[in-house]
């Protein structure tokens, strides 16, 4: 395994984009997932020489987009109330993808366990599979709980190889085991370290928190994930964002643990 394949999350910088860009790189990084919904990344405001522009100002600096994402709160994609809208934003960020030749992207819909939502959140499914076809760009689905098992069957029954999961460890709090079943289907793993707080949980430095790292890898390699592993940080503070780099990395280059 190596650490080639750490990526930073670029809106933990909070910052604006190009200086995000130059912090990430600073820090180590030379894979980068970005935020779409942020104003930056917004397709109508990005004209085509804008995007060859922000092209070669990646490129410049040794880095590369490794995918582009769009996070909504709740449903996500799967809110019947704004659907058409997200899924016209979504085409328009797959689009902005293909331009800038990133390969992979990301988009959060859930409630494929709610009977309720289920039948929507399946019909958004097939949506987003013609899109990532259409644009041959893959994506990941970010349910934004552990994957359920009714979101893993719904990737299966697909059979659509450019449709993934995304693993937030946020939410691995209880334990890593049920990754290995699920890990072959894996396109994104985000890191962040979390300890229960109350009846939630509370972001901290990597490494203080309840997330097993070292078995995670363990199974994500065991069951073939070969993607990157986004190190993220909703918190901010002083050098977090290095601090995960490094932290990760030393993971990393000790024996895999099974």
């Amino acid at each position: 395994m190596s650490t080639a394949r750490l990526a930073a999350w670029l809106d933990s910088y909070r910052a604006p984009l190009k200086d995000a860009l130059q912090a990430a790189v600073a820090d180590g990084y030379h894979l980068l997932e970005a935020n779409a919904a942020r104003g930056e990344f917004d397709p109508r405001e990005l004209g085509t020489s804008a995007r060859r522009h922000l092209s070669r100002y990646v490129r410049n600096l040794g880095a590369e987009l490794t995918a582009l994402s769009i996070e909504w709160p709740g449903l996500g994609l799967a809110d019947p109330r704004r659907a058409d809208q997200r899924v016209d934003q979504l085409r328009r960020v797959l689009e902005l993808c293909a331009d800038l030749r990133v390969r992979h992207a990301g988009v959060s819909l859930s409630g494929f366990d709610h009977p309720k939502v289920a039948p929507l959140a399946q019909e958004l499914l097939g949506v987003v599979g013609d899109l990532a076809d259409r644009f041959g760009v893959d994506v990941v689905v970010h349910g934004g709980q552990p994957p359920s098992d009714a979101l893993v069957q719904s990737i299966r029954a697909a059979q659509c190889p450019s449709l993934q999961i995304g693993v937030d460890t946020g939410h691995l709090v209880a334990g890593v085991e049920a990754v290995e079943r699920y890990a072959a289907l894996v396109g994104s793993v985000r890191l962040r370290d979390v300890r229960p707080a109350g009846a939630q949980v509370e972001e901290v430095p990597f490494g203080q928190g309840r997330v097993d790292f070292p078995a995670l890898l363990a199974r994500l390699e065991g069951g073939g994930y070969g993607g990157p592993f986004v190190v993220r940080r909703d918190q901010p503070g002083i050098d977090a964002m290095r601090q995960g780099r490094e932290y990760i990395a030393s993971l990393i280059a000790r024996p895999v643990r099974r």
